[in-house]
């Protein structure tokens, strides 16, 4: 049994870029990662998503090998490279800091970063090709003070490059950017991913960042992976309340509620009606119910024929503001904030358009959201419950 065990486990590492396995590590008496298991495919963009503390730059620094984990293995091109020195990794690093040397310039980093990695012959070429592909030709000869925080990234980005890595870390490689520097960056490091040959592994703790960018994302909470997926499969499927929280801008809405027979009974059922059609397969216990914000429609516009099939909630209107091919709308249910999202392309201009929701302002307004839409969370563990099919 053994020596099979051996087999999948050399043919999990072959088929991998990088796999983290059992890795804990802790600061003193403080356990930052305990137990994480991560397999990533070879060619990936996957993002660390989750909130300050959760452990994801510490993962990303033991797979540099800038932290030694207290236990388990890190495996890259199905090789153990645990206790081996960051600098004989086939990995580059970006921090959040820019990392640059402050005495030298962009061409002066660049050229430097290539030492000792490959032929003298290669590294002209290395360096043509990574200042051509990420446009820094204007920024070459300044120095790091002389940048903005748009260049600092796309000089210390270059770097990473240059060197052709086969996994490349990003740490957090957007934060404190304009808006639109962030965006142009956004689809500048794309093409790189895609134009260098490699994976690489981005850590964030921007939800909005990680849907636009990730082929998979890996949602941390507390030390540990709470889900990995696609976007959509983290989005449409949350696992847990934190995966939840952390994906989707505006965030989801959320109500407390009861699961008696596999009935959800709210605490106010005038308010918010759970139509009989919707069953829950778990045992009574305290659930809380979430609503994306687009999942959300006018209840005068669904039929009464499959009202059931959904929760429906009567409500006032407290505001309602465009955004881009929006309409952002604020109601107060249960004592919560609601936000509901209608999309105003493509709608007549008839009262019940999501392009003329302002003129609801202040009146009552039933809303509507399908089972299909709706997700049940366990209020003691934090986990998903699955729903019955409708029928």
């Amino acid at each position: 049994m053994s020596a099979v065990l051996d087999i999948f486990f050399f043919q999990l590492h072959c088929m991998t870029s990088v796999h983290l396995c059992g890795l804990a590590k802790s600061f003193g008496v403080q356990t930052v990662i305990e137990n994480l298991d991560l397999a990533i495919a070879s060619g990936a963009y996957v993002v660390l998503l989750g909130p300050s503390g959760c452990g994801k730059t510490t993962t990303l620094r033991m797979l540099a090998g800038l932290d030694v984990p207290a236990t388990g293995k890190v495996f890259i091109d199905g090789n153990d490279v645990t206790r081996i020195p960051p600098r004989k990794r086939d990995v580059a690093m970006v921090f959040q800091n820019d990392g640059l040397y402050p005495h030298l310039t962009v061409e002066q980093a660049i050229r430097l970063s290539l030492r000792g990695r490959c032929a003298k012959s290669e590294q002209q070429s290395r360096f043509s090709d990574a200042v051509r592909l990420t446009g820094v030709e204007m920024l070459l000869g300044k120095l790091p003070r002389q940048l903005s925080g748009g260049e600092l990234r796309r000089a210390a980005l270059t770097v990473s490059v240059a060197k052709k890595t086969s996994v490349r870390l990003l740490d957090e490689p957007l934060s404190g950017l304009d808006g639109a520097v962030r965006q142009q960056l956004q689809a500048d490091i794309l093409q790189w991913h895609q134009a260098v040959p490699g994976t690489t592994i981005h850590v964030t703790h921007d939800g909005g960042e990680a849907m636009r960018m990730a082929d998979q994302i890996a949602v941390m909470s507390g030390g540990c992976i709470s889900q990995i997926g696609t976007p959509a499969q983290v989005y449409d499927q949350p696992q847990t309340i934190a995966v939840a929280k952390a994906i989707g801008i505006p965030v989801m809405n959320w109500l407390q509620a009861d699961l008696i027979g596999g009935l959800i009974q709210t605490s106010n059922p005038l308010e918010v009606c759970v139509g009989s059609g919707v069953r829950v397969d778990s045992a009574d216990e305290a659930i809380v119910i979430g609503v994306r914000p687009t999942a959300l429609r006018l209840a005068r516009d669904v039929g009464e024929d499959v009202r059931g099939l959904g929760i429906s909630f009567n409500t006032m209107m407290q505001a309602c503001r465009p955004v881009k091919d929006t309409s952002e709308c604020a109601f107060q249910v249960d004592d919560q904030s609601f936000i509901a999202v209608f999309d105003r392309r493509g709608q007549s201009h008839d009262q019940s358009s999501a392009s003329c929701l302002a003129s609801f302002v202040g009146k009552n307004v039933a809303l509507w959201a399908p089972a299909a839409s709706i997700h049940v969370f366990s209020r003691s563990t934090g986990q998903r419950l699955k729903l019955c099919d409708v029928g």
